[in-house]
């Protein structure tokens, strides 16, 4: 007999194994036979501007750090990097690395913190603070890590490595989640910690000096509220992503320490006053309230009403629909009588009135 009549025969399987396929990787070096290989295809730049306030003080602090001298990163090399896509991997050890970090890595690791630096949260108001206020592609995009290609996949593996040695590091926080796009687990929102400013030469009384004076400055200048809707975009953003830190019960409790840590006893009872006097004026307008109703109001048309669409005797659709109607007919009534309100609703429903 044939091959051809047992396709899945031992003998077919080895015919077809000794077929040369060229891998990906073979194919590009085939296709570049006689040039250089590319070593990168962008140099690591920060281009953007620097904004004034803290991010300034910040990003000045960062650019005159020295990693060749970074306590924190020469003891990771001793130990070696953990890719992430080995972080859940038991079986992988990592190598030790040389203790200086090439130029390059220098670079990647100086421009990504600049624009961490320049584009994070300092709203010491915030639920999270330090939080970024980029996605991961504008973010490699304004430290010159952005490539795209000719079929139009875009690359910032740059970014990615740099990120997750400062993630080793423990100078920020991640959480990733799955890209809608792509379909690949992706960081979706980066946090800085408190160490990231403490390697740097930055004291905790520093940080909580500049916090407090960023939030009188956003108060006198008139911006506390529009910093405060910016971050609810951004959250609204998020979620319009499905995007959702809520059952992540340690990574919130970690953002939770962050802030308890950097925010200053003069920020929190500032806030705690603040809260009281806004406490207070909502219970004296209540109180107001309570004052211009009758005393001896007994709701009787109300709760007719009630008790009528309880029945069964009127259709969920039928109630909304008159109610729609004497809303748009009446708009301010429901407010000012109540009780005129429900008892021409029973008048237009044909209950008889006692």
């Amino acid at each position: 007999m044939s091959e051809q009549q047992f396709p899945f025969s031992p003998l077919a399987n080895s015919v077809s194994a000794c077929v040369y396929r060229p891998s990906r990787r073979g194919e590009a070096n085939r296709l570049r036979k006689g040039q250089s290989k590319t070593h990168r295809n962008n140099q690591p730049v920060y281009t953007g501007k620097t904004p004034r306030g803290m991010a300034a003080k910040v990003v000045a602090c960062f650019r005159q750090h020295d990693w060749r001298r970074n306590a924190d990163l020469i003891a990771l090399r001793r130990t070696g990097y953990t890719p992430y896509s080995r972080a859940s991997d038991p079986s992988f050890t990592p190598k030790p690395m040389r203790i200086t970090p090439r130029s390059e890595s220098r670079e990647a690791l100086t421009c990504l913190s600049l624009v961490l630096a320049a584009n994070c949260d300092y709203n010491p108001d915030s639920d999270y603070l330090f939080e970024m206020m980029l996605p991961v592609e504008e973010i490699a995009r304004r430290m010159n890590a952005l490539h795209v290609y000719e079929n139009g996949r875009k690359a910032y593996d740059v970014l990615l490595h740099a990120l997750r040695v400062m993630e080793q590091l423990d100078y920020v926080v991640i959480h990733r989640d799955r890209e809608a796009d792509s379909g690949q687990n992706k960081p979706m929102r980066i946090f800085l910690t408190d160490k990231c400013f403490t390697s740097r030469g930055i004291a905790v009384e520093s940080i909580r000096e500049w916090l407090h004076k960023y939030r009188q400055w956003a108060v006198a200048s008139g911006l506390a509220e529009s910093m405060q809707q910016k971050y609810q975009r951004h959250l609204l953003k998020m979620a319009r992503l499905g995007i959702n830190i809520d059952r992540h019960h340690s990574l919130k409790n970690r953002l939770r320490q962050i802030k308890r840590w950097v925010v200053s006893p003069e920020l929190r009872d500032e806030k705690a006053r603040t809260e009281a006097d806004i406490g207070a004026v909502l219970d004296e307008q209540a109180r107001k309230v309570r004052q211009l109703r009758p005393k001896n109001s007994t709701a009787t048309h109300e709760n007719a009403w009630r008790r009528f669409t309880a029945s069964g005797l009127l259709t969920t659709v039928a109630q909304m629909s008159l109610e729609s109607a004497l809303k748009a007919e009446f708009p301010t009534l429901l407010s000012t009588d109540a009780e005129t309100f429900y008892e021409r609703l029973l008048e237009r429903a044909g209950v008889p009135l006692s």
